[in-house]
């Protein structure tokens, strides 16, 4: 099984599908192979990116496939990365999928009351499932232009005092950024060098929190697979004993 990245919120809005498709492309581009599962099976908007930017020609092309949390699960096996683009709400399904992941990416705009509230209910929640820490990760999307750093600054300063962080960088809410989706790209493929680098940092972020998570849980593994043969060495040296 590769790297399996869910991107996911109680609160539509927060820029999942932006991040995801970011994610893919740069992951893509670095040379992994990428399959996206957009959850959303009425707006399908991530579906519909993937078709607009095949039809204009933009590389690295990405594959995107409408289905169920459950007909994902099947697919973490198909790629080395794969991209789940959740719906505006967790619910059971969203939760137990994040079981199975390697990396949950949680992204939250910087307002206390109507955005970070949710975002902590939500890690929260995936504490309360058993999902450790190191396992998912807050990324800062669409920011106020005029206020970005200082908005960063509290959001980081709320997260922490509840126990929780976010990933390195931020992105702001600009107009380049949408226009750039509007043509099928990413916020990492704008017209601007500046904005493309802004963008990058978070992506980059995410990546390597995926990494880290993929390497601890093939650590994980090892010791687990490691202990399965102890054990069965001492079943067999107890067989093996005569009287």
């Amino acid at each position: 099984m590769g790297y399996v990245v869910p991107f996911m919120n109680n609160k539509g809005g927060t820029g999942k599908s932006v991040l995801a498709r970011a994610y893919a492309v740069e992951a893509a581009r670095a040379g992994a192979s990428v399959l996206m599962a957009d959850l959303d099976d009425v707006q399908r908007t991530s579906k519909r990116w993937a078709e607009h930017r095949k039809a204009n020609g933009l590389e690295p092309a990405i594959r995107v496939e409408v289905v169920t949390p459950r007909v994902a699960y099947d697919m973490a096996d198909q790629s080395d990365v794969l991209v789940i683009d959740t719906p505006g709400w967790t619910d059971r399904e969203t939760l137990h999928m994040a079981r199975w992941s390697t990396f949950c990416v949680i992204p939250s705009r910087a307002n206390r009351m109507d955005d970070l509230s949710e975002t902590v209910r939500l890690l929260h929640a995936l504490e309360a499932n058993g999902i450790e820490k190191w396992r998912f990760g807050v990324a800062l999307n669409a920011l106020r232009a005029a206020t970005a750093k200082q908005d960063d600054a509290d959001a980081r300063a709320y997260l922490a005092e509840v126990g929780f962080e976010a990933l390195p960088g931020y992105v702001r809410d600009l107009r380049a950024y949408e226009i750039a989706l509007l043509e099928g790209k990413t916020i990492t493929e704008t017209s601007q060098k500046a904005l493309n680098e802004e963008a990058f940092v978070l992506v980059n972020g995410i990546a390597g929190a995926v990494h880290e998570a993929g390497k601890t849980m093939a650590r994980a593994a090892a010791e687990i697979r490691k202990e399965k043969e102890k054990q069965k060495e001492r079943s067999r040296d107890k067989g093996g004993r005569t009287r």
